[in-house]
């Protein structure tokens, strides 16, 4: 009962001081799993999406790999290929690198972004987890500029290795970069339940300091389970007030050792449309 009531309270206070709107896919869809799952990932972060949305994720985990994916968006429309190696395993500090090329319609202007990014991250799996990310947009097409920015996050497990919990930090501090070329400053808090080694549960609420308008509360809830410890079916669900809509979204996965395949679709209620799907390949060598 105290443990039900102490991941209550948490919840109301991040629902209390997070307003998120953003547009950018990096942060909203950063990898199959993520988005099958809602967005809901603050807290779990356990895939090369660490680098994106948690860095302190890199460490939940160890593991070495890269990893490979593609996201179509037929709202803009938008092509994504994205790359990353990710490394927990030579030493205590997890270090992970990323390369993201993004191409999409903004008000008819065809766009072209280059993305890259590093991380580091630090702590005690399943106890603690610190870490830090690097993020450099450069625009090529459409529009030429650049920016760079700063973020940070920590995952922590209070003495219940079934439960986790996470403040991530993203793009907060802001290095350089015109406003145009900037990427939202956000505040994302997380909770995450994993049930008997098979059930994942999570939910994400996420602040946008750069909007201060009424009725902008988002949430993102998403679950997975796990089949013969090879198959993931996942889902999730997205609240996004401020754009006045909800998106619901479906996945699934197959991991064996040193390789694995994701996919996951993404649909917007009411308009059949807008729909994105993200293919994802990761190879473990070691």
């Amino acid at each position: 009962m105290k443990l039900v009531a102490s991941a209550v309270l948490f919840l109301v206070v991040i629902s209390f001081f997070c307003f998120p709107v953003y547009s950018d896919s990096l942060i909203l869809f950063p990898s199959p799993k993520a988005a099958a799952m809602g967005d809901a990932f603050g807290a779990v972060a356990n895939d090369d999406s660490a680098i994106i949305i948690n860095p302190a994720g890199m460490n939940m985990k160890t593991r070495y790999g890269a990893d490979a994916d593609y996201l179509y968006n037929m709202m803009q429309p938008e092509h994504r290929v994205d790359f990353s190696v990710l490394d927990s395993v030579t030493s205590p500090v997890g270090v992970g690198i990323g390369y993201y090329m993004d191409s999409y319609r903004l008000s008819s202007v065809d766009i072209h972004r280059n993305t890259y990014m590093a991380a580091l991250g630090m702590g005690e799996p399943g106890i603690v987890s610190f870490g830090m990310n690097y993020r450099q947009d450069i625009f090529t097409s459409g529009i030429n500029g650049s920016s760079y920015t700063l973020g940070y996050g920590i995952i922590f497990s209070p003495d219940l290795p079934f439960l986790q919990l996470s403040i991530a930090g993203l793009n907060l501090t802001r290095i350089k970069g015109t406003p145009k070329f900037l990427p939202p400053r956000l505040i994302d808090g997380g909770i995450s339940f994993l049930l008997n080694g098979i059930f994942t549960l999570s939910f994400d609420a996420v602040k946008d300091l750069d909007i201060r308008t009424k009725n902008n509360m988002d949430y993102h809830a998403g679950g997975e389970v796990l089949i013969e410890h090879q198959i993931a079916i996942r889902g999730g669900y997205i609240w996004q007030n401020t754009a006045d809509s909800k998106n619901y979204s479906l996945g699934i996965g197959w991991d064996i050792p040193r390789f694995s395949l994701d996919y996951s679709f993404v649909g917007y209620v009411g308009s059949a449309k807008n729909n994105t799907q993200i293919f994802g390949i990761t190879i473990y060598p070691f």
